[in-house]
């Protein structure tokens, strides 16, 4: 018994482990960014932020494919994309449960967002975007979906959620140890870019995570698995509406 839940936790933690590291280390490096974005959308601009997301995601989306290839046997694109939800079965069903439990995570913002006074003030670095320039909005409602919203869900409840419960139960109670490990390793993946490229103080960073980022991906994961479809388009679209709301606001 003491073998096969290691088995079963042994690929999560693994993906986990190079996903982490893979984004920690070069955030690590070079520390937090503060350039200045440039004002106009230019060819070089365009090329550089895509060569940015190849360089990002690149590295993740090759790991993920020759680990689902060499550890589970998937053999095609299409096995690989269907064995970390990205499926059309379950499709409206998984919509149907995000539609159902998106006001939970407005609630889950709204409580961060009083709570957060309790903290102490967000850094001014952070919380100035008025010098953000017109496109810049745009770029990150698009980046909020693909890589950021598709991957992570694919990483998150498509594949770690998915294989820490490999019977599936319909019932949360028995979900809860996987929905519970899951969201923890997804909360902590976070922790190097809440320090490092957003430069947020410590308290800050332990408080987003408590308040914010954990029991989000808990929902989540209750989207995941009351769909009963194994299909992550619902907890995809919760994702990004959460990341891109704050940027569709900036066009406002």
């Amino acid at each position: 018994m003491t073998s096969k839940k290691l088995r079963e936790t042994k690929g999560p933690l693994t993906v986990w482990l190079f996903v982490t590291l893979y984004f920690a280390i070069p955030m690590l490096i070079s520390g937090s960014s503060n350039g200045t974005l440039p004002q106009n959308v230019t060819i070089s601009l365009i090329l550089a932020l895509l060569m940015s997301i190849a360089i990002g995601w690149g590295g993740v989306l090759v790991f993920l494919a020759i680990f689902l290839a060499l550890w589970e046997r998937r053999r095609s694109l299409g096995e690989i994309f269907s064995s970390v939800g990205l499926r059309r079965t379950g499709f409206v069903k998984s919509v149907l449960w995000s539609f159902a439990l998106f006001p939970f995570c407005v609630v889950v913002g709204l409580i961060s967002m009083m709570l957060s006074n309790f903290i102490g003030p967000l850094p001014t670095a952070v919380s100035n975007s008025e010098q953000a320039p017109f496109w810049y909005p745009w770029y990150m409602i698009i980046y909020s979906f693909f890589p950021v919203a598709v991957l992570e869900e694919a990483i998150a409840r498509g594949y770690m959620l998915d294989r820490l419960m490999p019977q599936h139960p319909s019932s949360l109670t028995k979900a809860l140890p996987a929905m519970l490990l899951s969201s923890l390793l997804a909360t902590l993946y976070h922790i190097p870019a809440y320090l490092r490229v957003y430069a947020l103080p410590i308290p800050w960073t332990i408080g987003r995570l408590t308040i914010n980022v954990f029991p989000i991906s808990l929902v989540l994961s209750i989207v995941y698995v009351r769909a009963r479809t194994r299909n992550i388009i619902g907890p995809i679209l919760i994702h990004f509406l959460l990341d891109a709301i704050p940027f569709i606001l900036l066009l406002t």
